[in-house]
């Protein structure tokens, strides 16, 4: 079984372990639904006496097995669009509580999938796609799914609070009220809903109607009359971020589809010209010139307002238009049709953030953090390495740093949050430092059978006046971790655990403190040498006495950027890749006593930059039993 290091795959197995609660739990919700009894309240306009009412029935449903996940949206729903601040922690709560147990009856379901669409309209269109057609199959995977996306987005783990989440919500809330020309969006909106639920609020929205005035028309010396069938006044809106790209603005644009449509997100205006102003004898008027060149030229007028692209190609068509007295060559005109076409489905198709939020984006404490399976006098255990150190940035004057500078005294905590099989949490510890700073800290948990899912925060106190004059980060550091099963071997076959990455170990680091020969990292720059600790665990029932050799393999495998991350687990495996890379480091290593330490030091200057999976396979040469492990590091550019 493999274990991911800093990015792991939440499996469908993995998830399957609700099953562990009995058919009995499956109980019918009593005909006096709680949710409709909530929601009679909620349009009688008692927010509060709605919200008050599901918290009191939260612990007799969760008893029955019948956490409802349309009370969980409607009370996040409810506090986001009315802000109750005081129900804040509660909405977080209940959101979890709502996607953790089985589902009832058909409208959960519905809502589960609903809310599926709606969490994961924040992600790449594979991880929709996946889960969107598990989810139809199986709606309580889709909704510990959702319930995990949100809980690795929390930027303060240690707190009930998610801020992120509430974000979202107040998000929702605000496009439900202002942008509903139409519902066809998972949010309960248009379009703009969609881009509002993903970016937030744009810098500047332009918005009007493309339409001819009648003194442009008579001065480029067209009637009015001849263009009236194709200058239907379609509406638009143009929304430009700052904040999507660090080069250019980015901008989006709605409007009528082919001038008379439906209003959505369009690439460019092309898409909002009657198609029939492009083709076809009818699309001549008197002048013998399209009509759609016309109207590229009067919308374009309009459009010229919002600035960027549209300001510029305005004064590139008049430039053509004043050529040759106001008649210009229609191949001139085809061809700046074309090229703003290519243009802007060129712009439509540039990557760009699945989402963004100043929470997402907004300074933390730099983390680096590591869990892996080991067997200690016997037993299945899980060891946490963390390593952390607050960012912050000193004051300059005139671009220069103070000639006394000094990093602001601090105290650092390294918290664990473990969590069960339906992401509960069920233990909250703290770490172990291991230095005299305390930056890296250690933790030895055991390891049940139900533990699946950690997170591992960093947070660096200092007094309110110093943090001020550090501007350090508001944000813990964070990582999270999906958890495979317990390391288990018999008297027969061996284990191996899961391996540990980072550098050689540093001077001021207490080497006898530490459970491994090195100081934990997943972000490398190519002329580290790497370094790769593991554990082989030899068969119990082999003499202590007697010494077993194991064949090592590690090979490392570029992989796709889309998988992975270093702040979240990636919440559904995608297709299994093939796991052909170079063979790096093929040995021989020789054990004696029932647990052997090893580590293997790796040149990454050959390598290209990018993500990289170090994949270890150990093998019996006896038996040909064979243990797989990978482990996932970021490869830096110089």
């Amino acid at each position: 079984m493999r274990q991911f290091r800093v990015v792991a795959f939440l499996s469908m197995a993995m998830i399957a372990g609700v099953a562990n609660r009995t058919a009995a739990a499956r109980v019918a919700v009593p005909a006096d639904d709680p949710f409709d009894r909530g929601r009679v309240l909620l349009e009688a306009g008692d927010i509060v006496g709605a919200l008050d009412l599901w918290i009191e029935l939260r612990d007799s449903l969760t008893a029955v097995g019948a956490e409802d996940p349309r009370i969980a949206t409607a009370f996040i729903a409810s506090v986001a669009e009315h802000e109750i601040d005081r129900y804040k922690e509660m909405a977080s709560l209940m959101f979890y509580w709502g996607f953790s147990g089985l589902t009832p009856n058909d409208d959960a379901r519905r809502e589960i999938l609903a809310e599926g669409r709606r969490t994961f309209a924040l992600a790449d269109s594979v991880t929709s796609d996946a889960w969107s057609a598990a989810g139809r199959a199986d709606p309580v995977s889709l909704a510990l799914a959702i319930k995990q996306f949100w809980i690795e987005r929390d930027p303060t783990p240690t707190t009930p609070e998610n801020e992120r989440l509430l974000e979202h919500w107040s998000r929702i809330a605000y496009a439900r009220e202002n942008h509903v020309y139409n519902r066809s969006s998972p949010f309960g909106t248009d379009d703009r809903g969609t881009l509002y639920v993903k970016y937030g609020p744009p810098a500047q929205v332009t918005a009007g109607h493309m339409k001819i005035s009648s003194a442009e028309a008579e001065w480029r010396g067209v009637s009015r009359d001849d263009l009236f069938r194709w200058d239907v006044e379609p509406q638009y809106e143009i929304w430009r971020y700052t904040t999507l790209n660090d080069r250019e603005f980015t901008y989006f644009m709605f409007g009528n589809e082919e001038g008379t449509g439906p209003f959505r997100r369009v690439a460019g205006p092309h898409d909002i010209l009657p198609s029939g102003s492009r083709f076809g004898p009818g699309s001549r008027i008197a002048t013998g010139i399209r009509a759609q060149y016309y109207l590229e030229l009067f919308y374009y007028t309009e459009l010229a307002r919002a600035g960027g692209p549209f300001g510029l190609r305005l004064s590139q068509l008049e430039a053509i238009w004043n050529q040759r007295g106001g008649r210009p060559n229609e191949g001139y005109l085809e061809a700046a049709s074309l090229r703003h076409i290519d243009d802007d489905v060129r712009r439509a198709k540039q990557p760009k953030p699945l989402a963004w939020s100043e929470i997402d984006d907004a300074p933390k404490s730099a983390i680096s953090a590591q869990v892996a399976r080991v067997v200690q006098d016997g037993k299945p255990r899980i060891l946490v390495l963390a390593v952390s150190s607050p960012l912050w940035t000193p004051e300059m004057t005139d671009g220069k740093l103070p000639a006394d500078l000094a990093l602001a005294d601090y105290v650092p905590h390294h918290t664990v949050i473990v969590r069960d099989h339906l992401l509960d949490e069920i233990q909250r510890a703290a770490m172990q430092p291991l230095d005299s700073e305390g930056q890296l800290a250690t933790l030895v948990l055991r390891h049940e059978p139900h533990v699946r899912h950690l997170s591992v925060a960093a947070r660096h106190d200092m007094d309110t006046q110093r943090r001020a004059a550090a501007r350090t980060p508001p944000f813990p550091g964070r990582r999270h971790f999906v958890v495979d099963s317990p390391l288990v071997f018999d008297s027969t076959s061996f284990e191996v655990s899961d391996p540990v990455v980072g550098i050689a170990q540093q001077a001021a680091l207490r080497p006898e403190a530490s459970p491994v020969p090195l100081l934990p990292a997943t972000r490398f720059w190519r002329n580290d040498l790497l370094r790769i600790y593991f554990e082989t665990y030899r068969p119990a029932g082999t003499p202590a006495q007697q010494s077993k050799t194991y064949d090592v393999r590690l090979q490392v495998v570029p992989s796709d950027e889309r998988f992975f991350g270093h702040d979240q687990t990636f919440p559904f495996p995608p297709a299994e890749e093939e796991r052909e890379g170079r063979a790096t480091v093929s040995v021989s290593v020789e054990t004696t006593g029932s647990a052997t330490k090893h580590f293997l030091d790796l040149d990454l200057r050959n390598e290209t930059p990018g993500i990289l999976r170090l994949v270890l396979d150990v093998t019996d040469p006896a038996t040909g039993l064979r243990r797989s492990r990978v482990v996932v590091v970021r490869l830096l550019d110089l």
